[in-house]
């Protein structure tokens, strides 16, 4: 895995840095694991747009549609609720320590950036887009 480069809103605190740090590899297991193929069926509770089938056209949005879905889920079961107790017990925060809040929003940022991240290093080969198919 690349290195990891922390915005710039949370690198200068480092709980902050590590909230994000955390949400992009949570992000990035996510996205590397849930990778759809031409032709599946999408389910509908996960196609919020509404193509149905993954086609060479759609598979990015598709692979994005299945890792944010697979984010969501991944919160109702343990062990993430370890990951939700540590940030939601920093509170309200005061100057020299972020809120929850602010730790929920890094960790989230993370998770997003992580998985944008990975879907763009996916070439058409690898999603068995042109050649022999």
């Amino acid at each position: 895995m690349r290195n990891i480069v922390i915005p710039q809103t949370y690198r200068d605190n480092e709980t902050l840095a590590d909230a994000y740090r955390d949400g992009f590899h949570h992000g990035h297991g996510i996205a590397c694991h849930n990778v759809p193929r031409i032709g599946d069926k999408i389910s509908p509770c996960v196609d919020w747009v509404g193509y149905r089938y993954v086609t060479a056209e759609n598979i990015r949005d598709a692979h994005e549609m299945y890792c944010f879905e697979a984010e969501a889920n991944s919160r109702q079961f343990s062990p993430f609720e370890f990951t939700a107790n540590e940030l939601n017990e920093a509170g309200e925060g005061d100057d020299e320590n972020p809120s929850s809040d602010e730790l929920w929003e890094a960790f989230e940022a993370g998770t997003a950036d992580a998985i944008r991240a990975d879907i763009g290093t996916y070439s058409d080969a690898d999603y068995g887009i042109g050649g022999d198919r």
